[in-house]
């Protein structure tokens, strides 16, 4: 027999069929075949469609506000085949396998706005199609028809089924799949406002940037500007090749000279970039159920640091390095997601620069491994660190603006750390500081400091000294090893001009931004006359 309108009554009852999950490790089901009887008549609305969803069982009945993820599909009224003998299939195919757990109840709702739906169902010693004298004798064992009133309650219907097929997916049980997931495309990035410097006679023009990724000779593209220091918008915007970067932006030239030293460029500056990085944390939502396993590999693109070599800048890794979802991996060099014009420059035409692959395999064709794409993430970060120096040297990079640290109130170095300024309730003429660090090879730091006696300068106007070490201590690759440093400043007998206010500045510098100088327990004592 046929159910008229799949139980519509003011387009909020839907008919449901309970089903039972027997396999022991559950199946991922990828589609549902219905039967119907008809659709639509001439005269009736045919853009109302025919939908179709699982639900969770409880206490034996669906439960009303829950719907199993991903299984939500619509038919419109040309896609529902019909037949007068039940024979005529309709597949609601999900966009992606459905996990149902076993030994668990579930149920297929079906819905449509309409009255002119009408779908195939068994009825208990009913004659069965086609057949002279045949009934129906009993009801099969998978689930029970229910109707619902409201959308919410349901009835069960003892006497009836509906007429279905479930179809699960078979997985091959041989050798592992492999699953790749590369980095996203990288939208150009909005600047701060009036980011652009020109200066007057310079064909230089500066673009205020931190973090950008971005190294010498990559082609970069800049959009949105306004006209600035004597050049038009046009010749602003569109694509530049780079000069020279630091920590807080890039320069490119220009083919003729400012005419006026400006800042500028407006609200909506957007610019190329690329994302730097040396430590990664994936998020994965995976599932991985019993006769499965899953394994993950990582491949970056490398990097360079501003004070490091550039032999193996954009080198793509050809090898995946194992890693763990949900745990931190330290990288030994910085690495790079790039931009997708310079992975087309530099790596090849519809490259990724970050890989994650996933190797999949099974022992049971009704399971496998799974992950959901829409719930993966990488959390990725990056040394602010460098080692500037003004001139041309081994070991070194130039800033765009260099800045001594010696500096009352700046120092273009990109890490450090400033203590308060310290008042003491009596005079010193000495200082005894220790830190506890833990210092690679390519990393190191220096201790610099001012003071300010009671009534004289204020101290935030006074330049900072360079402290020496007392000895030299041996760096370390194992990053669990601290080590402790002691300065004395003003020597044993305390030779500095009496003060009552000192502050403490530790710059940090790094080759390679992924191997940095990590501080702890800094401490300072004034020493007395």
């Amino acid at each position: 027999m046929s159910v008229n309108s799949l139980g519509y009554v003011n387009g909020k009852n839907p008919i449901a069929q309970s089903f039972f999950i027997s396999e022991p490790h559950g199946l991922f089901l990828t589609k549902i075949g219905l039967y119907f009887k008809s659709t639509f008549t001439a005269t009736a609305d045919t853009q109302i469609p025919v939908s179709l969803h699982i639900r969770p069982m409880r206490d034996g009945v669906p439960v009303d506000t829950q719907i199993v993820p991903g299984s939500v599909v619509y038919k419109s009224f040309n896609q529902v085949n019909t037949s007068n003998d039940a024979s005529a299939e309709t597949q609601f195919v999900f966009d992606e396998p459905i996990y149902l757990s076993p030994f668990t109840d579930f149920a297929m709702c079906i819905y449509a706005e309409s009255p002119e739906y009408e779908i195939w169902i068994s009825q208990l010693d009913e004659t069965i199609l086609n057949s002279a004298s045949a009934t129906v004798n009993r009801n099969p064992s998978v689930g029970s028809l229910f109707y619902s009133q409201n959308g919410a309650t349901f009835t069960a219907e003892q006497t009836q089924d509906l007429k279905f097929k479930l179809y699960r997916a078979k997985f091959n049980t041989g050798a592992p799949a492999l699953a790749n997931i590369s980095n996203a495309s990288l939208p150009k990035e909005c600047l701060q406002r009036n980011p652009i410097k020109t200066v007057s006679g310079s064909g230089s023009v500066d673009v205020l940037f931190p973090n950008h990724g971005l190294q010498e000779n990559d082609v970069i593209s800049l959009s949105g500007a306004e006209a600035i220091g004597g050049y038009t918008a046009d010749s602003i915007n569109g694509d530049h090749t780079i000069t020279a970067v630091d920590l807080s932006g890039y320069r490119f030239s220009m083919n003729t000279t400012a005419d006026s030293d400006a800042i500028g460029g407006g609200d909506n500056v957007k610019s190329t970039k690329n994302i730097p990085y040396s430590v990664i944390y994936s998020n994965i939502s995976k599932l991985i159920p019993p006769e499965t396993n899953m394994t993950f590999g990582f491949r970056g693109t490398k990097g360079k640091s501003l004070a490091g070599s550039i032999q193996s800048l954009y080198d793509k890794e050809t090898i995946f390095a194992p890693m763990v979802p949900g745990k931190t991996l330290y990288a030994n060099e910085p690495y790079l997601v790039c931009s997708d014009s310079i992975a087309d420059n530099e790596i090849a035409v519809g490259a990724k620069s970050l890989d994650i692959q996933a190797s999949m395999i099974s022992r049971n064709d009704f399971i496998s491994p799974m992950i959901d794409l829409q719930r993966c993430s990488m959390t990725l970060v990056n040394n602010l660190i460098d080692n500037q120096d003004s001139a041309t040297s081994v070991g070194f990079n130039i800033p765009l603006n260099f800045v001594n640290e010696t500096n009352p109130s700046s120092g273009s170095q990109g890490a450090k750390h400033i203590t308060r300024a310290i008042t003491l309730q009596a005079s010193a003429v000495g200082l005894k500081v220790c830190l506890t660090a833990h210092r690679p090879s390519a990393a190191d730091f220096k201790v610099y400091f001012r003071t300010s006696e009671a009534g004289g300068e204020d101290i935030n106007k006074k330049p900072f000294t360079l402290v020496e070490k007392e000895q030299q201590i041996p760096s370390d690759e194992n990053p669990t090893v601290y080590r402790q440093y002691n300065y004395l400043i003003g020597g044993p007998g305390g030779n500095l001009q009496a003060f009552t206010q000192f502050q403490l500045k530790v710059v940090m510098t790094s080759t390679n931004s992924a191997k940095v100088p990590i501080l702890r327990d800094l401490r300072a004592i004034a020493l007395s006359t």
